[in-house]
């Protein structure tokens, strides 16, 4: 029987750009290797991600529309990203295990693509885990800590890295860039809700950025998950504009592919910020970042790319923060050379996601 389908699980279809970006280059390197038609993603909003990426999609949450698929799927990809987490409960896990599972018995390969684990909270969580991920044929994993996990646990991978390190830039719609002051004054900003990120950080933020910023530098304010995103924006937004300093909240419903954020990222002189897709893409767009570390995946990368960290602790380190904003201001010149070359390392390292996905039994072109 023919099993011409290739199915993508992940965080896909909440609006949430760094999960968008995930699934925009798993898109674009399955269709090296097999018909637009025969990728399906399991999507929150099967519509929308259908008519972005060109492909199938149905909702993930769809039981008999996802079996009738597995009968027909010769490979099923799971990831990127974080999915397997229990910070808030053993929900995600269970819930993209149990696809890998039914995956398996239904005889289908099983790829996991690019994931970063944890954090793992209990025995169970990490037994759990431990169990799906023996369940697969190939497994590619985004950071050291990963690698060292899977290592510990006996389970064979690939030290790969993000996906979105190999998305490549589609330029923006011209009235998102018109809309952008001229000249190069324009910094950008991502946060977004967290442990121990309180109004009082929010406001410390924008006093040490109003006090070492050029008057003249406009604040280009990125809600990469919107109904998340736009509270702690808005705050710091109160803050900025009190000083009579000007700023912009792009508006993301004008850009229909993740990709295309690369382009506007383009446009700024640098980025601070919190998740870590923004910094990702930042960085692959060649400026500066200062990034706010909620998160050991945000601070690895930070480190990696040696870039200044704003620590996230509940008690805000003002000089602390200071020192790591200064150095991204009037230190941006080297921090652009730390960013080439350590990106040319990263791409390096995410070329592997395809080139095992390429080497996946009956992933030939035409099979």
């Amino acid at each position: 029987m023919s099993r011409p389908l290739v199915l993508v699980s992940g965080y896909y279809g909440f609006d949430n750009l760094g999960d968008e970006a995930i699934l925009e280059e798993i898109c674009n390197e399955l269709k090296e290797l097999t018909d637009a038609h025969n990728i399906v993603v399991l999507s929150a909003n099967p519509e929308v991600t259908a008519s972005r990426y060109q492909v199938r999609s149905i909702k993930r949450t769809d039981y008999v529309a996802l079996l009738k698929a597995l009968v027909q799927c010769k490979l099923f990809v799971s990831g990127g990203g974080g999915l397997f987490q229990n910070t808030r409960s053993l929900g995600s896990i269970l819930f993209y295990g149990m696809q890998i599972m039914a995956a398996r018995l239904a005889g289908s390969q099983v790829m996991i693509y690019a994931q970063g684990i944890g954090p793992l909270v209990g025995k169970q969580a990490a037994e759990l885990t431990r169990g799906f991920f023996r369940l697969a044929n190939s497994v590619t994993v985004r950071d050291d800590a990963s690698m060292a996990l899977l290592s510990q646990w006996g389970v064979p991978a690939v030290r790969s890295a993000d996906p979105v390190w190999m998305l490549k830039e589609t330029p923006a719609p011209p009235e998102v860039i018109a809309a952008l002051p001229p000249g190069n004054d324009t910094v950008a900003l991502s946060l977004r809700p967290a442990n121990n990120f309180t109004d009082t950080h929010v406001r410390t933020l924008a006093e040490l950025l109003i006090n070492h910023l050029p008057a003249e530098t406009h604040l280009l304010l990125l809600p990469l998950q919107a109904e998340q995103d736009i509270i702690p924006l808005q705050l710091f937004d109160h803050f900025w504009r009190q000083s009579g300093r000007s700023s912009t909240i792009l508006d993301t419903t004008r850009l229909q592919r993740p990709s295309q954020w690369l382009s506007v990222l383009r446009q700024c002189r640098g980025l601070v910020g919190m998740r870590l897709h923004a910094i990702i893409l930042a960085l692959k767009a060649g400026i500066p970042v200062a990034g706010i570390a909620y998160d050991p995946k945000v601070s690895h990368v930070l480190e990696e790319f040696e870039q200044p960290c704003l620590i996230l602790t509940k008690d805000c380190p003002q000089n602390d923060w200071e020192e790591a904003l200064k150095r991204f201001i009037y230190g941006a010149d080297t921090l652009v050379e730390s960013t080439q070359r350590h990106r040319e390392v990263a791409e390096k390292l995410s070329c592997q996601n395809f080139e095992l996905l390429a080497r996946m039994p009956n992933m030939q072109r035409g099979f």
